[in-house]
C-alpha cells in the first residue's frame, strides 16, 4: 500500500505543472494573437451550376449555347421584378437583351460596335463583318470572366444614363474590364437598347 500511495502522491503534485503547461492563459494579448483566416471570395456560378434562376440558366445554355459566363440572376430578385407592371415575362426581357448585346451596334458603346471597331470596321459592316464580330463577342461572353446579372432597384451598377428598374429590365454585364447596361423596356413600347460606359 505504501507504494501505491507514493505514486498516487507524486501523480498528484505533478498535476498542477503539468496544468499549467497545458493551456495558455485567455487575455486580450493572447487573443489578439490569434490569427483568423479571411472567408473565401465567393465563386462565381455558371448557367451549369445551378445556382441562378433556372429560367436564365435554361435560356443561357439551350438558345444561345453559352455555358461558362458567370450569372448573377437570383431567383429571389426575379420573382420581386416581375410583380411590376411588365408587358411579359423576365425570359422574354432576357431573351430581348441578349439579342440586343449581339445585333445592335448603334450605338458607339455597344459590345459589338466596339468589337466591329476593334476589327477596323469603320463604316457600315458587311455581313461577314457582322458575323465575325458577333463570334468574336459571343466567345467574349462565354467566358467565366464576363459577368452577366440583374440590375436591383437603388444597388451596384445602376445604370449609366438613369433608367429605373420599375419601368425597365435592366442587366449589367462587365466584359474585358468595361460595363454595359441592356435595357428593355417592360411595357413592350420601346426597342430594347445597349450602352457601355462613356
Amino acid at each position: 500500500m505504501k507504494l501505491s500511495a507514493a505514486i498516487l502522491f507524486t501523480v498528484m503534485s505533478a498535476a498542477p505543472a503539468a496544468a499549467a503547461n497545458w493551456a495558455p492563459a485567455v487575455n486580450s494579448d493572447a487573443l489578439s494573437a490569434v490569427e483568423i483566416p479571411a472567408a473565401a471570395a465567393p465563386s462565381r456560378a455558371n448557367p451549369r451550376d445551378g445556382q441562378n434562376y433556372s429560367g436564365a440558366e435554361e435560356l443561357f445554355i439551350k438558345e444561345f449555347a453559352i455555358t461558362a459566363i458567370s450569372l448573377d440572376i437570383p431567383e429571389a430578385e426575379v420573382m420581386q421584378q416581375n410583380s411590376f407592371n411588365n408587358a411579359f415575362c423576365f425570359e422574354h426581357a432576357l431573351r430581348q437583351a441578349l439579342n440586343t448585346l449581339l445585333e445592335n451596334y448603334s450605338n458607339p458603346t455597344s459590345p459589338l460596335a466596339k468589337t466591329l471597331g476593334e476589327m477596323g470596321v469603320l463604316a457600315k459592316p458587311s455581313k461577314s463583318d457582322l458575323n465575325r464580330a458577333r463570334q468574336k463577342l459571343m466567345s467574349r461572353l462565354n467566358a467565366p470572366s464576363t459577368l452577366i446579372s440583374i440590375v436591383r432597384p437603388y444597388r451596384n451598377n445602376q445604370p449609366q444614363a438613369g433608367e429605373k428598374v420599375e419601368k425597365n429590365w435592366i442587366f449589367y454585364l462587365r466584359m474585358d474590364g468595361a460595363s454595359y447596361w441592356a435595357v428593355v423596356d417592360r411595357s413592350g413600347d420601346k426597342a430594347p437598347y445597349v450602352y457601355g460606359m462613356n
